[in-house]
C-alpha cells in the first residue's frame, strides 16, 4: 500500500512538473506573429492628452493639451516599423510637432509591438518614471484601441525629452482621452 502511495506521489509531483515546465514554455515563448491580414498595411491609433507638466528648470506645472498617433506597418515579411508623433497649437495659433521612428526589434528602443490572436499590444517607455500601453482590437479591415499613459509606482514624475521641442520635460499627471483606430493599406509612411 506505501508503495502504491509512493508511486502515486511521484506521478502527481512528475505531472505538477510537467505542467510547469509546459506553462513555462508557453509564457517565455516569443509573441505570436502579426496576422496575415495585417502583412502590408499600416495602423494608426490616435487619442489626445491633457498634461499637467514643465520644463526642467521652471518653477510652475502647467496645464497642456498634446495630441498623440502611433502608427504601425507590417511588411510583407511581417516586420513593423513605428512612428510616434506627438502635436500640439502653439499660444499664436501654430501647429508644431515632431516624431519618433523605430523599426522592430531594434536593441533598446524601449518600444515593442507583438500579436496575439487578434489583439495588437504597443509597450513602450515614457521617459523615466513613465510607460504608455496601447492595446488595438483587430476586426477585419477595422480595429478600436485604447491608450493607457502614467507614471511607474512610487514615481514622483516622469522625467522625458519632448519629441517636439527637444524640452526636457517634468510630468506629473496625463490624462489619455479616447482613442481611434484605423486601418489602410500600403506604407504610412511612404506617403
Amino acid at each position: 500500500m506505501r508503495a502504491f502511495a509512493f508511486i502515486i506521489a511521484s506521478m502527481s509531483l512528475l505531472s505538477m512538473s510537467l505542467l510547469s515546465m509546459s506553462l513555462l514554455t508557453l509564457l517565455s515563448a516569443p509573441a505570436l506573429a502579426a496576422p496575415a491580414q495585417l502583412y502590408g498595411k499600416s495602423v494608426v491609433i490616435t487619442w489626445t492628452e491633457e498634461r499637467q507638466q514643465k520644463i526642467v528648470g521652471e518653477e510652475a506645472m502647467r496645464n497642456v493639451g498634446r495630441s498623440g498617433e502611433f502608427s504601425v506597418y507590417i511588411s510583407d515579411q511581417g516586420r513593423t516599423f513605428s512612428r510616434m508623433r506627438y502635436s500640439f497649437a502653439t499660444n499664436r495659433g501654430a501647429s508644431r510637432s515632431g516624431n519618433r521612428d523605430k523599426v522592430g526589434g531594434e536593441g533598446g528602443s524601449g518600444r515593442n509591438v507583438s500579436f496575439s490572436g487578434n489583439t495588437m499590444n504597443i509597450s513602450m517607455r515614457l521617459g523615466a518614471g513613465g510607460a504608455r500601453s496601447i492595446v488595438v482590437n483587430l476586426a477585419g479591415d477595422s480595429c478600436s484601441a485604447q491608450v493607457i499613459a502614467g507614471k511607474e509606482q512610487g514615481a514622483r514624475q516622469i522625467r522625458t525629452r519632448s519629441i517636439v521641442t527637444g524640452n526636457e520635460l517634468e510630468i506629473v499627471s496625463i490624462k489619455t482621452g479616447a482613442a481611434s483606430c484605423r486601418i489602410q493599406s500600403g506604407n504610412v509612411f511612404g506617403n
